[in-house]
């Protein structure tokens, strides 16, 4: 399983049809209006740095955690309590190995819910500031950096990354539908051996056989697109990006949350009108992610991906950080 901030990818099986079906080919245009979507961190003649879709959303796993680790542990050390306290009721009624049995079960099923949370406030904390993925045009390669956890990078080949259209399904609270684009890398068998996020997700409330839902998935049409014509054309034949900023402050991650209520706001959209009681929780998300980053390094690339080195020829490897 790979795993980069955002889902889990199982690896080592055949493309599933709805990945082939929802392909972006690196040799065929995915839009005639190439848009950055505010996901590039650099851009120069020689590489494009462009986030993974972790980076925009970071904070949102420390958030539920403000909320979800006092409750498990308060309920892990109530139920504690009672396997250690037991009434005399219960004692003297012949059931206090079912009591204790199926207390420790519900125990174990707490502390398993809460190392759950706390492995998941791991991939905003204490982890790289940001997931970088790297567009080197001149060896025709690609690096990224793995998920927390994960002390390596991915390369594959360009022309032998598969990109597509992922679908992530509806929130549980928001019930919106988050699409973004991935990457496999597959071996010659054509069996998915790695994956990682590239860019900024998007969100709509319809599928994407809705006009809004079309419309969402065109945006990252635009922003692949963008990739593309940087890898086969070069950075002269594109517009300048408005670039995510990597220095960590708090005016940062405030930039970078309330940006998106603020175009959400601006687009029509139909959740635009929830623009102003999401601005308090997109306000404190930025402190979390601005806490995240403060408490995380920054990613610092081998000297092989940052010039003229040649490319390597197999489709994907790992270097060790």
């Amino acid at each position: 399983m790979a795993w980069d901030g955002i889902i889990r990818v199982k690896l080592n099986r055949p493309l599933m049809e709805e990945e082939v079906a929802s392909q972006l080919k690196v040799s065929v245009a995915a839009s005639e209006h190439p848009n950055d979507n505010f996901s590039v961190f650099e851009k120069n003649e020689t590489f494009l740095e462009t986030a993974n879709a972790q980076f925009h959303e970071r904070g949102m796993l420390t958030y539920g955690g403000l909320f979800a680790v006092p409750l498990l542990a308060y309920a892990a050390f109530g139920i504690l309590d009672m396997m250690l306290n037991v009434p005399d009721a219960v004692r003297k009624s012949g059931n206090l190995v079912a009591g204790l049995i199926g207390f420790g079960g519900l125990e174990l099923c707490v502390l398993a819910l809460l190392m759950a949370v706390l492995w998941g406030l791991h991939t905003e904390l204490f982890t790289w500031t940001r997931l970088p993925i790297r567009f080197n045009r001149r060896t025709r390669m690609v690096h990224a950096y793995r998920g927390a956890g994960g002390n390596g990078i991915i390369s594959v080949a360009w022309d032998k990354a598969f990109f597509f259209i992922e679908s992530r399904g509806q929130g549980f609270i928001s019930r919106t539908n988050t699409y973004n684009i991935r990457c496999h890398v597959l071996d010659e068998r054509q069996y998915v051996v790695q994956s990682f996020s590239v860019g900024k997700s998007v969100a709509s409330l319809r599928d994407e056989l809705g006009q809004q839902g079309a419309q969402t998935v065109s945006t990252l049409a635009n922003e692949f697109e963008y990739i593309r014509r940087y890898m086969e054309e070069g950075a002269s034949m594109l517009p300048e990006p408005e670039l995510v900023p990597t220095q960590v402050s708090l005016r940062n991650s405030m930039k970078i949350w309330l940006r998106t209520e603020r175009r959400v706001m601006r687009s029509g959209n139909p959740v635009a009108v929830l623009g102003l009681v999401l601005i308090p929780f997109a306000a404190l998300t930025g402190v979390l992610h601005y806490i995240g980053q403060l408490t995380s390094r920054q990613p610092a690339w081998p000297e092989v991906f940052s010039g003229n080195a040649n490319s390597a020829t197999s489709s994907l490897q790992r270097f060790d950080l």
